[in-house]
C-alpha cells in the first residue's frame, strides 16, 4: 500500500508546490510579496477562488481563460505544475545521497527539487537568480546535511562544516579563477557571477565533488540543447541563453543517481582508467 501512496502522494505534492513556484516566478520581478495578496488575475485583479485555483485541474476546467475578464492564462502555468509533480514522483528512485533512511532522503530531494525549479523559472524569465533564493538555499542544504550526515552516518558537525561550507567557498573561488581565466581567452563573459553562487548553493547540498560533476555534466546537456534549440531556430546563434536552467538539470540528476555514477560513465565514454 506504501508504494502505491508514495507516488500519489508526492505528484500532489508536487503540482501544489509546482503552482506556489508560479506565484513567485510571477511576484518575484514585480517585486509582490508572495504571501499577501491572495492569488489574483494579472488583468483584472479580480482574487481567484480556491476551487479555481486548483493545480493542473482547474486550467482545464477554465479553458485557459480567466472566469471573470476571460483574459487567456498561459499554459506555461500548468505545465510548471505537472512538470514539478513528474519530478516530485520521479524521487521515489533516487539513489540514497542525503540519507539511508528512504523518506527522509525523498523529503530533502523534493525540497532541493524545488529551489533547482525556483531557480530555473526566474533564470529564464529575467536572466539572474535572486540573492534570497540562494542565501536560504544555500542555509538549508548546510543545516538539512547537518542534521541528516550526523544522525544517519555519524559525521562530526565540524566535519560536515568543513565538507558542505568552507569546501563549498573554495569551490566559488576557484570557478570564478577559472571564468575570469576562460572569459579572458574569449574576451567575453563566460559565466555570470550568478552562476557561481548556484554552484554554491548546490555544493551545500551535494558537497564540492556533486557540484563539479554539476557543471561538468551541464557543460554537455547545456550544448545539446543549445544546438538544438538554435536548429529549430527558437533561439539566434547570438542570443544569450541562462546557464541556470542546465545546472539544474544537471544538480537534479546527480541528486537522483549520485556523482560516482557520473563518474563511471564519464570513464567509460573517455575510457579513463
Amino acid at each position: 500500500m506504501e508504494n502505491i501512496l508514495y507516488p500519489i502522494f508526492l505528484f500532489i505534492s508536487g503540482s501544489c508546490i509546482g503552482s506556489f513556484l508560479n506565484v513567485y516566478r510571477f511576484r518575484y520581478p514585480k517585486s509582490i510579496s508572495i504571501i499577501y495578496p491572495g492569488s489574483f488575475c494579472p488583468k483584472c485583479k479580480n482574487k481567484i477562488p480556491w476551487f479555481f485555483n486548483i493545480p493542473i485541474i482547474s486550467w482545464f476546467f477554465l479553458k485557459g481563460k480567466c472566469n471573470f475578464c476571460k483574459s487567456n492564462i498561459s499554459f506555461q502555468y500548468p505545465l510548471v505544475e505537472f512538470l514539478t509533480a513528474i519530478l516530485f514522483t520521479f524521487n521515489i528512485f533516487a539513489i540514497s545521497h542525503f540519507s539511508q533512511n528512504y523518506l527522509v532522503n525523498i523529503i530533502g530531494l523534493t525540497f532541493f527539487c524545488s529551489l533547482l525549479i525556483a531557480a530555473s523559472l526566474i533564470d529564464l524569465d529575467n536572466l539572474v537568480i535572486p540573492n534570497n533564493l540562494l542565501l536560504f538555499g544555500s542555509i538549508s542544504g548546510l543545516i538539512f546535511n547537518l542534521i541528516t550526515r550526523k544522525i544517519y552516518f555519524g559525521e562530526n558537525s565540524l566535519i560536515i562544516i568543513y565538507k558542505y561550507l568552507l569546501l563549498s567557498f573554495i569551490f566559488l573561488v576557484l570557478f570564478e579563477i577559472f571564468n575570469f581565466i576562460i572569459s579572458t581567452i574569449i574576451k567575453k563573459e563566460a559565466f555570470g557571477f550568478g552562476d557561481s553562487k548556484y554552484l554554491f548553493m548546490i555544493s551545500t547540498w551535494l558537497g564540492i565533488k556533486g557540484a563539479l560533476f554539476t557543471f561538468i555534466l551541464s557543460i554537455y546537456i547545456g550544448g545539446l540543447i543549445s544546438i538544438l534549440l538554435i536548429l529549430s531556430r527558437l533561439i539566434s546563434r547570438k542570443g544569450k541563453i541562462p546557464f541556470g536552467p542546465y545546472l539544474s538539470i544537471s544538480a537534479y540528476i546527480i541528486g537522483i543517481i549520485g556523482s560516482d555514477k557520473i563518474a563511471i560513465f564519464f570513464r567509460e565514454i573517455y575510457n579513463i582508467r
